[in-house]
């Protein structure tokens, strides 16, 4: 069942040319009556593309695609670095406007941290920092 809307008088005129048409060229028949247009339409959509692409399209194309992948990642790494910029700003003007009070909280917090953790605070830092180290990427 078609969803489409039903066509008009003048949409279904233009269909019967075009059915007409196609008729035609199967065909044929080159003295029949009827819209010259629509049958050099049929004509040219039976036909194969007549141009192969240039030689050398693939690589253009490539280079094309990377050239604009290099701006892209040049603005994105722009953007990035003003972001952290932003965050740096926004963390050294919260610690000069709240640092009084988080400085005090920490001096209080800092003699039980030993205890928080029975010693094994070096281990759990070390394991994090290999766990989160960057690993070298492979060269391609």
């Amino acid at each position: 069942m078609s969803k489409l809307p039903p066509l008009t008088g003048e949409q279904e005129q233009e269909w019967a040319k075009q059915e007409q048409a196609f008729a035609v060229e199967r065909l044929g028949e080159s003295t029949a009556e009827g819209d010259h247009s629509y049958r050099l339409l049929t004509r040219a959509l039976r036909e194969p593309l007549p141009v192969a692409l240039p030689p050398g399209f693939a690589a253009a194309v490539a280079q094309y695609v990377e050239r604009e992948m290099l701006l892209d990642a040049r603005w994105e790494r722009r953007g990035i670095a003003l972001l952290l910029l932003l965050f740096v700003l926004v963390a050294a003007g919260s610690v000069i406007a709240y640092g009084q009070s988080w400085l005090a909280g920490l001096q209080a917090a800092l003699p039980s941290l030993p205890r928080l953790f029975n010693g094994w605070s070096l281990l759990l830092l070390i394991g994090l920092a290999f766990a989160y180290w960057p690993m070298p990427q492979p060269r391609r």
